[in-house]
């Protein structure tokens, strides 16, 4: 089966128009991005595809084949709409055929017959790989069998994991997604607010990989379950979050949010590629945060290898993905940051909030041009809020949102949030001094 062309299909209806043009990042630079995640994924594959990371020290960050086995896929299956256009399609075909084997092994064939509640999942790597034109009718016939198991529904499973499984039931079949495909969109955190303010890592996760899933990684746009807008509104603040927290791996995922609703790309978003290209220059790959340079420098040879491609390779694979999706026709970000500018007092405002650190974020700002940061104001704002929040600092919280209401920048899914915060923080306290008052009587 050939993989399907994203350039035949239809763009989203947004109804809010387009963003006025600006120079588009340049191609080659975005091509250039996309082969170092192949070239990582083939050391992955030849590292990692036969029997996944084991860490004596740490067994939290030892995991198994499947892992890298089914991102590699999903590497591919993105990059595949673009690999003809840059010139990829063999090194795509090239490392689809080297990871052929591992994922329709022995070990992952006996998986997949013996727990069919997540068969779908463990032969993702095999459903990609039919996408891309590497058939097995035999292990086709395990995985139907498997799937058509009396027991196949008998788990729990969360709504972005519902939309995966529906996901691949569907690149499996052929049939394009029903209404339970939507509903279980409409169930997930895509169509509800996310927690900006204290809302772990795992549902930020589940937010950006509904969208993978809802869009087929942008192969099949489909209108969302409530206003683009709004949902991109809040993409805007995880970003903040996930850059001021120096997440990067989930910051590029967030990324992803634009190319794939087909949406312009705003300030916000066009400077986090830059921090993200920035930060993959300096160090020869987007870095992950579990990734221990000291550890690094002690172990030699093969370990070293071992650790290096376990540590690193999927925020490489995201950041490849990120850089495919945005090659495809009309989802380039920006070179240059657009948008309305507030006034310089403003800016300066809200950076003098700031402890001055040499982070990523805080170095690809101060190279900004001073248009450019001014139409960062609301950027600024969100992670002066995001700081104050997680240090405490109510007061600061509160001075920062009368700052953002007096300057019009308080229309933001970051402020409703932080506002609501004060306001049950409030009635804590009213209802603590009622408490006292009552005992004391």
């Amino acid at each position: 089966m050939a993989p399907r062309r994203f350039d035949s299909l239809p763009d989203l209806d947004t109804g809010d128009g387009r963003a006025p043009t600006l120079a588009s990042w340049p191609r080659e630079d975005l091509i250039r991005r996309t082969r170092l995640a192949l070239s990582i994924a083939t050391r992955a594959i030849g590292v990692l595809g036969r029997g996944g990371y084991r860490d004596e020290q740490a067994p939290q960050d030892s995991f198994g084949p499947d892992k890298p086995l089914a991102e590699t896929a999903m590497l591919l299956y993105v990059v595949a709409a673009v690999a003809g256009q840059i010139g990829e399609e063999p090194r795509v075909n090239e490392v689809a055929a080297l990871m052929a084997p591992h994922a329709r092994s022995r070990r992952t064939a006996w998986a997949v017959a013996l727990h069919p509640t997540i068969c779908w999942q463990l032969a993702m790597p095999h459903i990609l790989l039919r996408q891309l034109g590497l058939v097995d009718p035999g292990f086709d016939r395990l995985v139907a069998l498997s799937a058509g198991s009396l027991a196949r529904r008998g788990r729990e499973v969360v709504p972005h994991r519902v939309l995966e499984v529906m996901w691949l039931e569907a690149l499996w079949s052929g049939a394009p997604p029903g209404a339970e495909f939507d509903a279980a969109a409409a169930n997930s955190v895509m169509n509800h607010p996310l927690d900006l303010l204290w809302g772990n890592r795992e549902d930020a996760y589940a937010r950006t990989h509904t969208f993978m899933y809802f869009t087929d990684f942008g192969y099949a746009p489909r209108p969302l379950p409530r206003p683009r807008s709004e949902i991109l509104e809040e993409s805007t603040a995880l970003l903040a979050r996930s850059l001021l927290l120096e997440d990067f791996d989930l910051a590029a995922e967030v990324l992803m949010s634009w190319p794939l609703t087909a949406s312009p790309w705003p300030a916000a978003a066009t400077f986090g590629f830059r921090v993200l290209a920035e930060l993959e220059d300096k160090v020869g790959f987007l870095p992950a945060g579990n990734g221990v340079p000291e550890k690094f420098d002690r172990l030699q040879g093969s370990e070293r290898t071992q650790y290096a491609l376990a540590a690193s390779y999927h925020t490489a694979y995201v950041m490849g993905m990120l850089c495919s999706l945005s090659l495809r026709p009309g989802n380039a970000p920006p070179h240059d940051l657009g948008g309305p500018l507030a006034p310089v007092e403003v800016v300066g405002e809200l950076t003098s909030l700031m402890q001055p650190a040499d982070t990523p974020w805080q170095h690809t700002f101060r190279g900004l041009q001073p248009v450019e940061q001014r139409a960062l104001a609301p950027f600024l704002l969100d992670m002066a809020l995001l700081s104050a929040v997680r240090k405490h600092d109510f007061a600061a919280a509160g001075n920062l949102l009368a700052m953002a209401a007096r300057t019009g920048l308080a229309n933001s899914s970051l402020c409703a949030q932080t506002a609501q915060l004060l306001q049950r923080l409030a009635t804590c306290a009213e209802h603590a001094t009622e408490a006292i008052a009552h005992h004391a009587q």
